[in-house]
C-alpha cells in the first residue's frame, strides 16, 4: 500500500548525520551523487561518481526575462541569473573538483536541454562568438574533460543536424576543445563503460558501470555492444518533420546493486519495414531492464512514460525534472503509479494544480519540492533521496526519504 508521504513522517538510521533543517551535506569517498538541479529554465542533472568522477548531463535555459511560454514554473532561486550561471554555482558548491568536471553529456537538441539563443550575452573575440546560455554559459566557469551529444563527429545521422541554437551549441565545444582542451567523442550505442571512472576506477572497477543504450534512435539489443538503427528500417522516417525528442540519448548506470536510467526527452518512435510504429521508449526501457530510480523521459509529458517502458524499468522511485506546469499531467501520474508501488518526485508542481486535483490518488505521493539528490552509499546497497531547497544557495534540506535497499 502506497503511504502519504509527510515531512513529519520521515525517519533516519540512527548513524546518519544527516538532518533536515540543516546544509546537504554533500558527497563523499564511495558515494554516488545524482543531483536533479532545479531552476525552472530547463533540465540539467550534475553526477558525482563513488570515485569522485563528474557528469553534467544538460543544462537548460529559457530567460527568466523572455516567457516563452506562458506555464514556465517559478526560477530559483531568482531571476538575478540565468540558469547557466546558476547550475556552473550549483556544480562548484558540490563537486570534489570544484571547476573541473569530466563529463559533459547533451541528450538531445533542445534549448531547454542545451539553452535557448533567444536571449543571452554575445561573447566576443571567440571565432566564432556564441551566446551564454545554458551548457555554453556553464561553460563560463565550469571545465569539461570529454563532451558527448548524439550529433559528433560530422552531424549528419539520421539526417543533418543544424539550426541557430546547435551551431551556438557547436561553437561553444570549439571554445573549449581549442582553449582548455576539451576533447569529444562519439557517443558509442551498447557500449559498456565507455563514460568510465576517472580517478580511481581501479577501487571501483567491479561495482561501477554505464551502459550506452540509446541514441539517434538506435538501441541497444541487449546482446554485447550490438545494436538496431531503427531510423534506417523504413526511409519515411527521415522524410519531413522529426521528433528531436526521439533521438535522445539513453545510459544505465549501476553501482553495485544500485541501478539507474536517465534518457532524455526520449519519446515514441518510427516505422519499421513494414510501415508499423516501433515504440523507441519501449525498445530502450526492455534493454535497460528494472532499475531503482529512474529520471522520467519528456518530464512525464502525456507523450512519454508508456505502459510498456514503465513495465520494463519497474522502478522505485521516479524523478520528474519540470520546467512547465503542462509537465504534469494527471493521467500520466496515474499510469506510472499503476505499474509499480512507486513514489514520484516532482521537482515543482503548481499549487493551484494541487488544489484542483487534491484527493486523486497521484496527489498522495506528491512530497515537498526542490533540487532531488539520489545518494547511493555502501557499495550500492543502499541509497536515500534527498529534497533540498532551490528557494536559494544554501542546499537546506527539507525531506529526506529512506534509507532504501537497492532491488538486485
Amino acid at each position: 500500500m502506497r503511504k502519504l508521504l509527510l515531512l513529519t513522517s520521515l525517519f533516519l538510521c540512527s548513524c546518519s548525520t544527516d538532518k533536515i533543517g540543516e546544509p546537504y551535506r554533500g558527497w563523499r569517498a564511495g558515494e554516488m551523487d545524482i543531483h536533479h538541479i532545479y531552476t525552472g529554465r530547463g533540465e540539467s542533472n550534475f553526477l558525482i561518481f563513488p570515485d569522485a568522477t563528474s557528469m553534467l548531463v544538460d543544462a537548460g535555459d529559457h530567460d527568466p526575462a523572455y516567457e516563452v511560454f506562458p506555464y514556465m514554473t517559478k526560477p530559483m532561486p531568482d531571476k538575478t541569473r540565468r540558469a547557466g550561471e546558476w547550475i556552473a554555482r550549483y556544480i562548484m558548491r558540490v563537486n570534489p573538483h570544484k571547476e573541473n568536471v569530466d563529463y559533459m553529456m547533451l541528450s538531445h537538441f533542445h534549448g531547454d536541454h542545451m539553452g535557448s539563443i533567444a536571449h543571452g550575452e554575445l561573447t566576443s573575440g571567440r571565432n566564432p562568438d556564441y551566446k551564454l546560455t545554458g551548457l555554453a554559459h556553464v561553460g563560463e566557469w565550469i571545465r569539461f574533460g570529454m563532451a558527448y551529444d548524439r550529433g559528433y563527429p560530422d552531424y549528419n545521422y539520421p539526417t543533418k543536424i543544424g539550426g541557430a541554437e546547435v551551431d551556438n551549441y557547436r561553437a561553444f565545444l570549439k571554445h573549449h576543445a581549442t582553449t582548455y582542451g576539451m576533447k569529444q567523442e562519439k557517443f558509442k550505442v551498447g557500449m559498456k563503460d565507455q563514460i568510465s571512472l576517472k580517478h580511481n576506477a581501479e577501487k571501483y572497477s567491479n561495482l561501477f558501470s554505464i551502459r550506452n543504450l540509446a541514441a539517434n534512435g538506435e538501441v541497444w539489443t541487449g546482446e554485447g555492444d550490438k545494436s538496431i538503427r531503427y531510423y534506417d528500417l523504413n526511409e519515411k522516417n527521415i522524410q519531413g518533420g522529426q521528433n528531436e525528442n526521439t533521438k535522445s540519448m539513453a545510459i544505465r548506470i549501476d553501482y553495485g546493486p544500485f541501478s539507474y536510467y536517465t534518457g532524455g526527452d526520449l519519446t515514441w518512435g518510427v516505422s519499421d519495414a513494414e510501415g508499423k510504429q516501433i515504440n523507441l521508449e519501449a525498445q530502450t526501457g526492455k534493454v535497460c531492464g528494472e532499475v531503482d530510480v529512474c529520471k522520467s523521459n519528456h518530464h512525464a509529458y502525456k507523450d512519454a512514460m508508456h505502459e510498456e517502458f514503465l513495465e520494463a524499468v519497474k522502478a522505485n522511485h521516479y524523478i520528474n525534472c519540470t520546467w512547465d506546469l503542462q509537465h504534469t499531467q494527471p493521467a500520466i501520474m496515474q499510469r506510472m503509479l499503476s505499474k509499480s508501488d512507486c513514489t514520484i518526485f516532482h521537482q515543482y508542481l503548481w499549487p493551484e494544480q494541487m488544489a484542483k486535483h487534491q484527493g486523486e490518488e497521484w496527489t498522495k505521493d506528491v512530497i515537498e519540492q526542490g533540487h532531488i539528490i539520489v545518494k547511493a552509499y555502501d557499495k550500492g546497497k543502499k541509497y536515500k533521496i534527498y529534497v533540498v531547497s532551490a528557494e536559494d544557495e544554501e542546499m537546506i534540506v527539507k525531506a529526506i526519504y529512506g534509507p532504501y535497499n537497492s532491488a538486485l
